[in-house]
């Protein structure tokens, strides 16, 4: 599928799947009504460009809707008024529904982005929902366009309409997803499953959402980390129905709780076993909330602003992804060997802070605990958010990043960019493998005069994991078989990328 690139097409064809229903064929179907109608525009305005005319139909619909509300609301008894009012309102329609379809025509590839976004975010559930149900669920929130732009500003200059567009779809897709398959999720886990399910990213959410004083969600997260670093599931109950721990594992866990207070310098008296107990607890109540609450329906997206998207108006479009791109590997690249190290295993293989103790305690004689590890992470993240952002103010100097809430989005942004660079190094280094088997595999076709090439499959899958272990262990300098605690881990990231690649 190529990339619009002329205002006519940009503003008169629609993503259609072709019969075998793969997103790789997707392809542009035009509409000749909206052709011809848009063809006449541009000649009007020739030098005019797609942002000009996206506001263009933007406004037309909007004032559209305003007349046609002022007509309704009109009364009077001429019946030679009501003829004309009745006259005014179809034709303003019928213009309103064309100027409607030329926006949607022009938010496709904007929806065809939050598409592939979501299909990322919701990785854990690719094999629910494919690329194409993410498409076809943000092309239903486009239409009508007004309702999906309703709170679009246009006395914002830096915000443009498609930037906007692929915020709300982001969150649009999101909230369905959470609506329909993460509530129902939620009631399928035990009270511990669930808390071992959560990412803490979604444990500080919850805690913060219901009200706990942020002072005490370090100190909830604390335990809740304490809960998953010592209370393991056995291989046969796996996490959903994980049982309510003992008695002795509620002791380890308050034991190490204290330890850390004591080490990260938190002035808080030592905890019990109940005590932890109880902490945990509120947890788990605050985690089943998040997970049955955390959408919000479009029609409530009043608090949807354009001050939100103004940061990332420039970084979010796609013709400049490869700019965006370039920009997280050149500070990336920019960072110690143990950082860049820590973030391919936690980003890119998809590793736990646990785990990654396991792997690294080796090599780094300072990286012992899972504390140890979390805040290096965390000094890693503040060097490279510092670092991206001072790059793109370089690129965009009218971005004012003073706001906290900009500071934010544009770590949300910098998150999804890292980690799908840290999987692209990972991803690489099988690709490598592949290539390297396949020329080996012609070469003995050729020996043998052979007529047929081996394939890729013909290789034992073992094989490929076992050498992408080897690879990855010699490329992050790590001592031989560091990565064997993870195994199971690796088995996973393998197995998806078989999937993508050659199934």
């Amino acid at each position: 599928m190529k990339q619009r690139e002329d205002i006519i097409r940009q503003f008169s064809t629609f993503l259609s799947l072709n019969n075998d229903y793969k997103i790789s064929n997707f392809i542009w179907q035009t509409d000749v009504e909206l052709e011809r109608h848009i063809s006449y525009l541009v000649q009007l305005e020739p030098d005019a460009k797609k942002e000009y005319w996206a506001r263009y139909f933007l406004k037309f619909i909007k004032d559209i809707l305003h007349e046609n509300l002022f007509i309704i609301s009109s009364e009077s008894d001429d019946k030679q008024k009501n003829y004309v009012y009745a006259s005014s309102l179809e034709k303003s329609s019928k213009s309103s529904s064309r100027a409607e379809r030329h926006l949607c025509a022009y938010l496709q590839e904007a929806c065809l982005w939050a598409a592939r976004k979501s299909f990322q975010r919701f990785k854990s559930i690719q094999h629910k929902y494919p690329l194409e149900e993410y498409f076809q669920i943000a092309n239903s929130a486009i239409y009508p366009p007004a309702k999906l732009l309703k709170n679009f500003n246009f006395d914002y200059v830096q915000t443009n309409i498609e930037g906007y567009a692929k915020t709300a779809l982001i969150r649009f897709i999101s909230n369905i997803i959470y609506q329909k398959d993460l509530e129902g999720k939620r009631e399928k886990f035990s009270d511990y499953g669930l808390l071992k399910d959560l990412t803490k990213k979604e444990m500080q959410e919850a805690l913060t959402i219901r009200g706990i004083n942020q002072n005490c969600v370090k100190l909830y997260c604390l335990a809740w980390q304490c809960l998953d670093e010592i209370y393991q599931p056995n291989q046969k109950q796996g996490n959903r129905s994980l049982e309510t721990p003992s008695t002795e594992y509620f002791q380890q866990i308050a034991l190490l709780y204290n330890e850390r207070c004591n080490q990260l310098g938190f002035l808080e008296v030592p905890v019990s076993k109940d005590r932890i107990k109880e902490i945990l607890e509120i947890c788990i109540q605050a985690a089943r909330d998040y997970r049955t609450k955390y959408f919000l329906p479009l029609e409530d997206y009043d608090n949807l602003t354009d001050s939100q998207h103004t940061v990332l108006d420039n970084l979010a479009e796609e013709e400049e992804l490869q700019q965006v791109n370039t920009l997280v590997s050149s500070v990336f690249s920019a960072l110690p060997e143990t950082g860049q190290i820590m973030l391919i295993l936690w980003l890119g293989l998809n590793l736990t802070q646990t785990e990654m103790v396991g792997v690294l305690k080796n090599k780094y004689p300072e990286l012992q605990k899972q504390y140890q590890v979390a805040r290096q992470l965390a000094k890693y993240n503040t060097i490279l958010l510092k670092e991206l952002i001072n790059e793109s103010q370089k690129i965009y100097p009218e971005i004012n990043l003073n706001k906290d809430k900009d500071i934010e989005t544009i770590k949300i942004s910098l998150d999804e960019c890292l980690q799908l660079h840290c999987q692209h190094l990972c991803k690489y280094v099988l690709e490598q493998i592949t290539q390297q088997w396949q020329v080996k595999a012609k070469i003995s076709a050729l020996r043998l005069r052979l007529t047929k090439q081996s394939k890729i499959d013909d290789f034992e899958h073992y094989t490929l994991k076992e050498a992408f272990i080897s690879q990855m262990e010699i490329d992050m300098a790590l001592p031989t078989n560091s990565l064997a605690v993870v195994s199971n881990k690796l088995t996973d990231f393998v197995n998806e990328w078989l999937k993508d690649n050659l199934i």
